[in-house]
């Protein structure tokens, strides 16, 4: 797409795509997210050798995105953006080239009215967690983040730069995945982590690394530096810590889908608590007394400290010889915090059904985990338990791969015979208002 003036993103008349998709029209929220974004990569291949390990360039053609995002997606996002007050949704604006030495023009931030202004005269624009103001794009990035069992935060940021504008060598904390919209752009990207999962992002400039107090890892100079033209429909995904730096080729368009990660303590911390929460010992604290404070803590304490930690060590031998105290604190990482922005579809209301009405499951795969007892399946707003005996009902609507009745179910049920028909009925209630099955 041609921009004389960048100004017209801006503007209440709709931008000629070129056929792309209608800007109403939501990305597919299907079981087959994951599959489309990476094709020809299949899902294991980029899980067992791509994701988080080393960069992944895979060519695709101009309208495999389209039903992402656009031009017009943009201008419309742009508009809803106007009314969004979470500072965690803001627009950042640089001068820089994708420098391969870095440089010293630097992020700074701007409001909407600036952005066409700012792509005239050659700013590269950032629009932070662009998810939230595109509700197809946010229930896409949902689909892609269920299909992995990502447990950290998954969104969408948007690059929009001009000819020669882009960001300067850089690492981020988390996994970018950069899908070209429109356009083309040039990376220079280094194929391993200059350190695995970074706690911090770093700048590269003048032969030296940013933040300067904290260890960044190897230097670019020192890594093996690729370097592609991204053309649209093109993809490329690095690893968290990966070196980087791209500058447009053209007006350049881009979506970067980012995968935060969630530090693995956060997922054992509520069993750990739970179990801390449930002892005076512990809720207590250490002892108070009056010992003298030289050059040591004072025995009673240091004798505390000794006695819970060997409860810890006990309380954790326990854990690893039950499988079913890891499943809800995996269970719960999958569905709290699913991503910055994220508004979790409201509980719906059953709808007039007879018994020639399609259903099918509405995100494939169907995920539940049993555990003590119970079925366990998360969706978009928690956890929803049901009674073991559906399990076996449960498997063949998860296995079945085309739309079902629920007449179909009930003769399921019959083979199993485990629970009295309106029981199960009640059940697959439960899954559509939880969002989990959808009419065909």
């Amino acid at each position: 797409m041609n921009l004389n003036d960048f100004n017209c993103l801006l503007g209440p008349t709709p931008l000629d795509d070129g056929g792309a998709a209608p800007a109403g029209e939501a990305p597919a929220r299907q079981g087959d997210a994951l599959a489309s974004l990476i094709a020809p990569i299949t899902p294991g291949a980029f899980v067992d050798q791509y994701f988080a390990r080393t960069s992944l360039h895979v060519e695709g053609h101009p309208d495999k995105f389209a039903q992402i995002f656009s031009w017009e997606k943009l201008r419309l996002a742009l508009a809803r953006g106007r009314s969004l007050t979470d500072p965690r949704f803001n627009l950042m604006a640089s001068y820089a080239g994708g420098e391969r030495d870095g440089s010293s023009k630097s992020l700074f931030p701007c409001s909407i009215d600036e952005t066409g202004n700012l792509l005239n005269k050659g700013a590269t624009i950032c629009i932070t967690n662009i998810h939230m103001a595109d509700p197809g794009l946010a229930q896409w990035a949902q689909a892609v983040r269920s299909q992995l069992n990502f447990s950290g935060t998954v969104g969408a940021n948007c690059y929009i730069s001009p000819e020669g504008g882009g960001l300067p060598m850089h690492y981020d904390r988390r996994v970018a995945t950069s899908i070209q919209i429109a356009g083309s752009k040039r990376w220079l990207y280094s194929t391993k982590a200059a350190k695995p999962w970074p706690d911090n992002n770093a700048v590269f400039r003048d032969g030296r690394a940013e933040p300067a107090d904290i260890d960044v890892g190897t230097l670019p100079p020192e890594l093996e530096i690729h370097e592609v033209n991204l053309q649209a429909g093109d993809l490329l995904c690095l690893p968290a810590g990966a070196w980087h730096a791209a500058k447009g080729i053209g007006v350049s368009l881009a979506i970067n889908l980012y995968f935060a990660p969630r530090n693995f303590y956060t997922l054992l911390a509520p069993v750990l608590h739970d179990f801390a929460a449930a002892d005076g010992n512990w809720r207590g604290g250490p002892p108070a007394g009056l010992d003298p404070i030289t050059g040591d803590i004072p025995d009673p304490s240091k004798t505390y400290i000794r006695e819970r930690l060997t409860e810890l060590r006990d309380q954790i031998d326990s854990i690893l010889q039950s499988s079913d105290d890891i499943k809800l604190p995996w269970l719960h990482s999958l569905v709290s915090e699913p991503y910055t922005g994220w508004t979790p579809e409201a509980e719906r209301a059953l709808p007039g059904a007879s018994a020639n009405t399609r259903f099918i499951v509405a995100l494939p795969p169907l995920r539940f985990v049993e555990a003590n007892g119970k079925i366990v399946i998360p969706n978009d707003r928690g956890l929803l338990h049901m009674p073991a005996d559906f399990a076996p009902v449960l498997k063949k609507i998860a296995a079945h791969r085309a739309d079902f009745s629920v007449p179909e179910v009930l003769a399921w049920n019959q083979e199993t015979g485990a629970s009295p028909p309106q029981t199960i009925i009640s059940h697959l209630q439960a899954l559509f208002r939880g969002g989990l099955i959808n009419m065909a």
